[in-house]
């Protein structure tokens, strides 16, 4: 008696273990057979679950059948042994199948032998009350068998198959709803990154648009050059979400972030036991991004003794891990950016020539904000719709004053700078225009003919009253009238002052 306690205790725990190895469904069900087989020396088993559409029942995990025998196991409810435990979801017992009708033998699997019985236990699975299934194994039935003992086990055996059933529902809820997820969020950036999405009209923005188009299906190697700020990051994003490998990983390593030391780990990889510190093997970012894309930005920054790896990536697509002698092969496009002259660079012997070449295949050029002059208030609208809504301000418009500071203004932050300096704008401001006043002291202090003195007491108010003067001729169509009720003056004073600024009501 105590050698079979021990036996069932020992059962148990390695049931608890298989639930604890693997989140497979399948795979945990085979395992929990297959200690049954172990432990109580079992001929065959099958968990069978019952289809909530179809209503029939079909073997999940078997053992001891072939997958042909398997694949004959399928059931109606109420239909032989297993339909009418999961019927009645109460066990049945057979002490010997040769002599019970209800037994079909839908498997084929067993045969009738001389100088033996087989004995068939089945017991409900069930789950929050609802029968979902059946537990059925068979074993050389023997003289002094216990079945209401061996019926007691395996009810017991049955409920964790429950719990199994119900963690791999918990599990497959969680991986469709970030498998839908995964999807939405790539729509939203395809989407976001959609080349008529950009924002710009100017002529060289067309240009920039045509050579996206063109080079986004293609596998080749795009290098974008441009200062700060001029949006290679978005290219980059735009020429991947518009590529054939949209729905592969996009991986973006920022050569200038990371030491030296580092970055060959970064991109590459390393094994167990590579340097100091190495204690376990990492994936590099070019395994990461198989199939997809890799955007190397600031490539300029590139140490030289890594560009010899790199150009042998480019060419031959593969690389080994630090440390290691294994060949990986990559699937990879690449697409590189830098703001420096790398011409330049060549010559002073800090970059090299082959490297060079061979990144130079598709070049796109970005140009600096001031030369776009064109997109200035198009970028500064879309900056204010997307800030004012994130801070949650009821911004409308830009005062004329505003819009003459932001054309004249140089950019040498280019399109970062302009977002930056919209932000501050937008919580600067407590109406729903964005003044002048608003806007950063660097581009307060720009004049007309490009000179840069600091600004007057005098000049700011002088400033801050023409620009009300203009909003309230805007509001009222231009009716002098209206506008100077508005500002709480009589019409004369604000003739006197239309003609002291040099404002033509019928020009705004």
């Amino acid at each position: 008696m105590k050698a079979k306690l021990e036996r069932e205790v020992r059962l148990l725990s390695d049931v608890s273990k298989a639930f604890a190895e693997s989140l497979d469904l399948e795979e945990t069900l085979k395992s929990i057979l297959r200690l049954l087989d172990t432990h109580l020396k079992l001929r065959r088993g099958t968990i069978t679950l019952l289809d909530p559409e179809s209503e029939v029942l079909r073997i999940k995990a078997a053992h001891g059948l072939s997958e042909r025998s398997k694949s004959l196991g399928s059931y109606r409810v109420g239909e032989g042994i297993t339909g009418l435990v999961v019927q009645s979801g109460k066990e049945i017992v057979v002490p010997d199948i040769s002599k019970d009708r209800r037994f079909l033998h839908k498997t084929g699997s067993r045969k009738r032998t001389q100088g033996g019985r087989t004995a068939f236990y089945c017991v409900p699975v069930k789950l929050e009350g609802k029968t979902i299934g059946a537990l059925s194994v068979d074993r050389q039935a023997e003289a002094d068998d216990d079945f209401e003992a061996n019926v007691r086990l395996l009810n017991v055996i049955s409920t964790m198959v429950a719990q199994a059933v119900k963690l791999n529902k918990l599990v497959e809820s969680d991986r469709k709803r970030l498998r839908d997820e995964n999807v939405r969020l790539r729509r939203e950036l395809q989407a976001q990154f959609n080349v008529h999405n950009m924002v710009g009209t100017s002529n060289a923005m067309r240009e920039l648009y045509r050579l996206i188009e063109q080079v986004a299906e293609s596998n080749a190697t795009v290098l974008i050059r441009g200062e700060s700020g001029t949006g290679k990051d978005m290219v980059a994003h735009a020429i991947h979400y518009n590529s054939l490998r949209a729905e592969k990983p996009f991986v973006k390593v920022n050569c200038t972030a990371l030491p030296d030391t580092l970055l060959e780990s970064e991109l590459f990889g390393h094994e167990k036991g590579a340097f100091t510190g190495a204690v376990e093997k990492k994936i590099g970012r070019f395994e990461r991004a198989h199939g997809g894309t890799i955007f190397l930005d600031e490539i300029g920054d590139f140490p030289l003794n890594l560009q010899v790896k790199l150009l042998r990536v480019i060419q031959f697509r593969e690389f080994e891990r630090l440390g290691g002698f294994e060949t990986i092969q990559t699937n990879v496009r690449i697409i590189v950016a830098t703001h420096k002259n790398l011409e330049e660079q060549i010559k002073e012997g800090l970059f090299r020539e082959d490297f060079y070449y061979r990144i130079n295949v598709f070049p796109i050029y970005l140009p600096p904000l001031r030369e776009r002059k064109d997109d200035i208030m198009l970028l500064a609208d879309y900056f204010l719709e997307k800030l004012a809504a994130e801070n949650g301000k009821d911004i409308t418009r830009i005062s004329t004053p505003a819009i003459e500071m932001l054309t004249r203004y140089h950019w040498p932050g280019n399109v970062r700078e302009l977002e930056n300096c919209l932000e501050r704008a937008v919580l600067l401001c407590d109406g729903d225009v964005i003044r002048s006043e608003h806007l950063p002291p660097s581009l307060q202090m720009v004049k007309k003919s490009g000179a840069s003195p600091a600004r007057s007491l005098t000049d700011v108010i002088a400033n801050m009253e023409r620009e009300l003067i203009v909003d309230a001729l805007k509001k009222s169509g231009g009716r002098q009238r209206t506008a100077a009720r508005e500002l709480g003056i009589t019409e004369r004073i604000l003739g006197y002052k239309l003609k002291k600024y040099g404002i033509h009501p019928k020009y705004i």
